[in-house]
């Protein structure tokens, strides 16, 4: 894959995805001082394990793909996949023959200035399903820098309309408001499996939000993990509980973050911490603290 570093992240994160839902073990962290040394680690591990996917994060430290290791590579469908994040300019180091027999993930460029961003982002509203008003999507533009917040955004924006338009109104009520921003930065903090991110959101929530709802929605992003991490992908449940794009991404992501019993034990927290609440027993946000970082 190639992207610049906001996209990053998203792509790997479905690239993983991927290979988990075709049955392939996921190794990170690992480190290779040539591709040679890469190539002959990954042939013996094939012999030994029956679908292995390696990420490489820093291909580039590895030079130029050899191209006496080009016959050895079997394309997509290999029992052994090397997942290779490039921060652009993949191809001063992979040649034709290499792209050949990959499947290549590059993040789309996103325009630069806002009248072409605003048009842009109608145009991927429109592709999704979702009627965004030139309103909306002016006022996202301008609030909003990064490419992949906007379309994460309006993935959940589309969510909530529900089928009506995302106008001016829905834009300032949740992405103006702090309440929706924290939502969006904590559940994303979850599925990501970042304490920074979910304290962040915590702390926009806790100024300006109301507990419940917050632990429904929290709850509700555990549960779509938790059917994922169980039953997988030939289950059918990103479409039996009808997650969007979004929200199968973001749940295929806590899914291999998460052990099924993490799930199992957090789901049960989160409504005894929402049971608590109701009947004015709970202690508040402190509570959802307590219960959700010494897990991240």
């Amino acid at each position: 894959m190639s992207a610049a570093e906001s996209s990053q992240r998203r792509l790997l994160s479905e690239a993983v995805s991927e290979c988990r839902s075709q049955g392939y073990e996921v190794r990170e962290g690992q480190s290779w001082d040539s591709w040679s040394e890469l190539m002959s680690d990954s042939m013996a591990t094939g012999l030994f394990s029956s679908k292995v996917a390696r990420i490489l994060e820093d291909p580039t430290s590895l030079g130029s793909f050899p191209s006496a290791s080009i016959d050895v590579l079997e394309g997509p469908d290999s029992d052994v996949r090397l997942i290779l994040v490039y921060r652009g300019n993949h191809k001063k180091f992979l040649g034709k023959e290499v792209v050949a027999k990959s499947s290549l993930m590059e993040a789309e460029v996103v325009p630069f200035w806002p009248s072409k961003r605003v048009s842009w982002l109608i145009g991927k509203a429109r592709s999704s399903g979702i009627d965004l008003s030139h309103e909306g999507a002016s006022t996202m533009v301008e609030w909003l820098d990064d490419g992949e917040e906007l379309l994460s955004v309006l993935a959940t924006l589309g969510e909530v309309a529900d089928g009506a338009t995302v106008d001016l109104g829905l834009v300032k009520e949740m992405v103006l408001n702090q309440q929706g921003r924290g939502m969006l930065t904590l559940l994303d903090g979850f599925c990501s499996r970042r304490a920074g991110l979910c304290i962040q959101g915590l702390r926009e929530l806790e100024d300006a939000g109301e507990l419940i709802p917050v632990l429904a929605a929290l709850h509700k992003r555990i549960r779509f993990a938790f059917y994922l991490k169980k039953y997988g992908k030939d289950g059918g449940f990103e479409r039996a509980l009808g997650m969007t794009q979004y929200q199968a991404r973001q749940a295929w992501e806590g899914a291999g973050l998460y052990d099924l019993s993490e799930l199992v034990a957090l789901m049960a927290e989160v409504v005894g911490l929402s049971m608590a609440e109701r009947t004015g027993a709970g202690e508040g946000w402190i509570g959802l603290e307590r219960l959700l970082l010494p897990r991240l």
